[in-house]
Protein backbone atom coordinates (compact mmCIF):
# COMPACT_ATOMS: atom_id res chain seq x y z
CA UNK A 1 0.00 0.00 0.00
CA UNK A 2 1.41 3.69 -0.84
CA UNK A 3 -0.40 6.71 -0.63
CA UNK A 4 -3.32 5.06 1.66
CA UNK A 5 -4.35 3.63 -2.09
CA UNK A 6 -4.79 -0.27 -2.71
CA UNK A 7 -5.11 -1.28 -5.82
CA UNK A 8 -8.66 -3.03 -6.72
CA UNK A 9 -6.48 -5.10 -9.45
CA UNK A 10 -3.36 -7.27 -9.76
CA UNK A 11 -1.51 -8.10 -12.55
CA UNK A 12 -2.91 -11.51 -13.29
CA UNK A 13 -6.33 -9.86 -13.12
CA UNK A 14 -5.18 -6.77 -15.84
CA UNK A 15 -3.50 -9.51 -18.22
CA UNK A 16 -6.92 -12.07 -18.10
CA UNK A 17 -8.90 -8.69 -19.17
CA UNK A 18 -6.78 -7.76 -21.69
CA UNK A 19 -6.92 -11.08 -23.28
CA UNK A 20 -10.48 -11.38 -23.34
CA UNK A 21 -10.66 -7.59 -25.18
CA UNK A 22 -7.84 -9.41 -27.31
CA UNK A 23 -10.16 -12.12 -28.06
CA UNK A 24 -13.28 -10.04 -28.87
CA UNK A 25 -11.52 -7.86 -31.24
CA UNK A 26 -9.80 -11.17 -33.02
CA UNK A 27 -13.85 -12.08 -33.04
CA UNK A 28 -14.83 -8.89 -34.59
CA UNK A 29 -12.46 -8.77 -37.29
CA UNK A 30 -13.21 -12.40 -38.27
CA UNK A 31 -16.66 -11.26 -38.45
CA UNK A 32 -15.49 -8.09 -40.46
CA UNK A 33 -13.68 -10.37 -42.78
CA UNK A 34 -15.95 -13.20 -43.48
CA UNK A 35 -18.80 -10.50 -44.47
CA UNK A 36 -16.28 -9.40 -46.88
CA UNK A 37 -15.61 -12.34 -48.50
CA UNK A 38 -19.18 -13.28 -48.72
CA UNK A 39 -19.63 -10.31 -50.87
CA UNK A 40 -17.13 -11.02 -53.09
CA UNK A 41 -18.12 -14.35 -53.73
CA UNK A 42 -21.54 -13.59 -54.30
CA UNK A 43 -20.44 -10.46 -56.39
CA UNK A 44 -18.02 -12.49 -58.49
CA UNK A 45 -20.11 -15.85 -59.28
CA UNK A 46 -23.06 -13.66 -60.11
CA UNK A 47 -21.83 -10.59 -62.12
CA UNK A 48 -18.92 -12.21 -64.23
CA UNK A 49 -19.29 -11.65 -67.63
CA UNK A 50 -17.60 -14.24 -69.02
CA UNK A 51 -18.35 -17.53 -70.78
CA UNK A 52 -17.03 -20.32 -68.77
CA UNK A 53 -17.56 -23.92 -71.05
CA UNK A 54 -15.57 -25.70 -68.59
CA UNK A 55 -16.64 -24.49 -65.13
CA UNK A 56 -12.88 -24.12 -64.02
CA UNK A 57 -12.59 -20.29 -63.72
CA UNK A 58 -16.06 -19.42 -61.89
CA UNK A 59 -15.01 -22.41 -59.84
CA UNK A 60 -12.09 -21.21 -58.78
CA UNK A 61 -13.12 -18.25 -57.23
CA UNK A 62 -13.39 -17.78 -53.80
CA UNK A 63 -11.58 -16.08 -50.28
CA UNK A 64 -10.10 -17.35 -47.00
CA UNK A 65 -9.72 -15.67 -44.13
CA UNK A 66 -6.20 -16.59 -42.78
CA UNK A 67 -4.95 -15.91 -38.87
CA UNK A 68 -0.77 -16.14 -38.20
CA UNK A 69 -1.10 -18.57 -41.18
CA UNK A 70 -3.87 -20.74 -39.99
CA UNK A 71 -7.02 -20.93 -42.43
CA UNK A 72 -9.58 -19.99 -40.41
CA UNK A 73 -12.81 -20.04 -42.96
CA UNK A 74 -13.08 -20.35 -46.67
CA UNK A 75 -15.56 -20.51 -49.67
CA UNK A 76 -14.67 -22.48 -52.79
CA UNK A 77 -17.70 -24.13 -54.34
CA UNK A 78 -17.79 -25.94 -57.40
CA UNK A 79 -19.74 -23.84 -60.42
CA UNK A 80 -22.94 -25.70 -60.90
CA UNK A 81 -22.28 -25.60 -65.06
CA UNK A 82 -19.61 -26.72 -66.97
CA UNK A 83 -17.55 -29.83 -67.49
CA UNK A 84 -14.39 -29.98 -65.68
CA UNK A 85 -14.81 -27.80 -62.16
CA UNK A 86 -13.07 -29.74 -59.93
CA UNK A 87 -9.72 -28.59 -61.73
CA UNK A 88 -10.37 -24.92 -60.43
CA UNK A 89 -11.66 -25.90 -57.19
CA UNK A 90 -8.24 -27.40 -56.49
CA UNK A 91 -6.31 -24.57 -57.95
CA UNK A 92 -8.03 -22.45 -56.05
CA UNK A 93 -7.30 -23.57 -52.82
CA UNK A 94 -3.82 -24.56 -53.91
CA UNK A 95 -3.22 -20.37 -54.60
CA UNK A 96 -5.41 -19.61 -51.53
CA UNK A 97 -2.73 -21.72 -48.95
CA UNK A 98 0.61 -20.64 -50.81
CA UNK A 99 -0.69 -16.70 -50.42
CA UNK A 100 -2.07 -17.75 -46.67
CA UNK A 101 1.96 -19.38 -46.06
CA UNK A 102 3.65 -16.52 -47.43
CA UNK A 103 1.55 -14.46 -44.82
CA UNK A 104 2.81 -15.67 -41.18
CA UNK A 105 1.18 -13.28 -39.09
CA UNK A 106 -1.83 -11.02 -38.38
CA UNK A 107 -5.56 -11.41 -40.16
CA UNK A 108 -5.73 -11.49 -44.28
CA UNK A 109 -8.66 -12.08 -46.41
CA UNK A 110 -7.49 -13.31 -49.63
CA UNK A 111 -10.17 -13.21 -52.70
CA UNK A 112 -8.92 -14.66 -55.70
CA UNK A 113 -9.86 -16.72 -58.86
CA UNK A 114 -7.73 -19.73 -58.91
CA UNK A 115 -6.50 -20.25 -62.58
CA UNK A 116 -4.05 -18.61 -64.12
CA UNK A 117 -6.07 -17.57 -67.60
CA UNK A 118 -7.79 -15.23 -65.04
CA UNK A 119 -5.97 -12.18 -65.54
CA UNK A 120 -6.27 -13.02 -69.32
CA UNK A 121 -9.88 -13.40 -69.42
CA UNK A 122 -9.54 -9.93 -67.66
CA UNK A 123 -7.24 -8.07 -70.33
CA UNK A 124 -9.86 -8.98 -72.73
CA UNK A 125 -12.40 -6.74 -71.15
CA UNK A 126 -14.08 -9.53 -69.51
CA UNK A 127 -15.09 -9.17 -65.79
CA UNK A 128 -13.76 -12.24 -63.83
CA UNK A 129 -13.46 -10.21 -60.53
CA UNK A 130 -12.54 -7.01 -60.19
CA UNK A 131 -16.19 -5.23 -60.16
CA UNK A 132 -16.31 -8.14 -56.97
CA UNK A 133 -12.86 -6.52 -55.37
CA UNK A 134 -14.28 -3.35 -55.93
CA UNK A 135 -17.94 -3.77 -54.39
CA UNK A 136 -15.80 -5.98 -51.67
CA UNK A 137 -13.58 -2.98 -51.11
CA UNK A 138 -16.15 -0.31 -50.70
CA UNK A 139 -18.47 -2.51 -48.25
CA UNK A 140 -15.70 -3.28 -45.89
CA UNK A 141 -14.56 0.21 -45.58
CA UNK A 142 -18.24 1.10 -44.94
CA UNK A 143 -18.54 -1.52 -42.27
CA UNK A 144 -15.12 -0.01 -40.81
CA UNK A 145 -16.75 3.43 -40.98
CA UNK A 146 -19.50 2.25 -39.31
CA UNK A 147 -17.73 0.41 -36.40
CA UNK A 148 -15.27 3.69 -36.06
CA UNK A 149 -18.39 5.53 -35.53
CA UNK A 150 -19.83 3.66 -32.53
CA UNK A 151 -16.64 3.70 -30.75
CA UNK A 152 -16.19 7.40 -31.21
Amino acid sequence: MKNGLTPLWNDDDIAHWFDIFIDRAEEKIFKLLQRAGEVFVTYARNKGNYRDCTGNLRSSVGYVIVADGEILAENFEASDKGVDRMKGLGKARQLASQIGNENPAGFFLICLAGMEYAATVEARGKDVITCAVTATDEDLRKQIQTIFDKAT
